[in-house]
């Protein structure tokens, strides 16, 4: 995704709008002569490719989302402030949200990426939640070595790559809830997916972002959605339960292309 890796790294957030970004998406499979794909995403990644069968529903076979179920786009807009009074376990994300963050995480990655990839044992302490970033960086450095889901190769690679890269490409993702609301209520966007698309989501029941409760409500807005509970596992699903995962999509593409005529 943009910001990450070796992609482009803007300073605008504006330019991680999920409406750019699925722009690119779309150029990207012109670019390879491919008409119709099946999307898969995770977190941030799930909520672009929710959105781009939104923007570009004629370019999908199927979908599959990991971890962030399914929202609409909402009439009213709310500031990333407004949703932490709701939701107290996001405050991360106002965090994240301000620009200033960007130097603090920068400076102290190895610890910041020790926080985000705890295993999930660790993540049920309440003094390690994720709406304890910004007490944990305020306060004085944290030393500790936390548990994590990667294995120390999996770690260095996340730690080599974003020190090299920078943080703001991937905190501006953060910072786009006005550009996203604005963008889509320009475009009138629906709050229904295709009722012919095929939606695969899987989540893990340790994981405080994918509540039953959000999953049951997507419901209302995809006619043909699939969710499957990995038992224990958290956030990270891909590195947690990467051969189940793995299994699961293969199995379900498999049974999509038995039914040929409700692609």
């Amino acid at each position: 995704m943009l910001g990450y890796g070796g992609t482009d790294k803007p300073q605008d957030p504006s330019d991680y709008s999920t409406q750019r970004l699925c722009a690119d998406l779309a150029a990207l499979l012109d670019l390879l002569s491919v008409q119709r794909a099946v999307v898969i995403g995770h977190d941030w990644g799930a909520f672009t490719a929710a959105r781009f069968a939104l923007w570009h529903p004629e370019r999908l076979l199927s979908l599959i989302l990991l971890s962030v179920p399914y929202t609409p786009p909402s009439r009213t807009y709310m500031s990333i402030e407004d949703v932490v009074q709701r939701v107290p376990n996001l405050a991360y994300q106002a965090y994240f949200a301000n620009p200033a963050s960007t130097a603090p995480i920068e400076n102290d990655l190895h610890n910041f990426l020790s926080i985000v990839f705890r295993t999930q044992e660790d993540q049920e302490k309440p003094a390690a939640s994720r709406g304890f970033l910004l007490k944990w960086f305020r306060d004085t450095a944290n030393t500790q070595e936390e548990p994590s889901v990667l294995n120390d190769k999996e770690f260095q690679i996340y730690l080599d790559v974003l020190s090299k890269g920078g943080m703001n490409g991937p905190l501006n993702y953060y910072r786009t809830s006005k550009h996203r609301h604005e963008e889509e209520e320009r475009a009138g966007l629906p709050a229904n997916l295709s009722p012919s698309l095929p939606v695969l989501f899987m989540w893990g029941t340790a994981d405080s972002t994918a509540v039953p409760t959000a999953i049951e409500k997507s419901r209302k807005f995809i006619t043909r959605l699939q969710d499957v509970a990995f038992e224990g596992r958290g956030h990270w699903l891909m590195v947690e339960a990467k051969d189940e995962i793995t299994e699961k999509v293969l199995s379900w593409l498999r049974d999509l292309t038995r039914q040929p005529a409700k692609l």
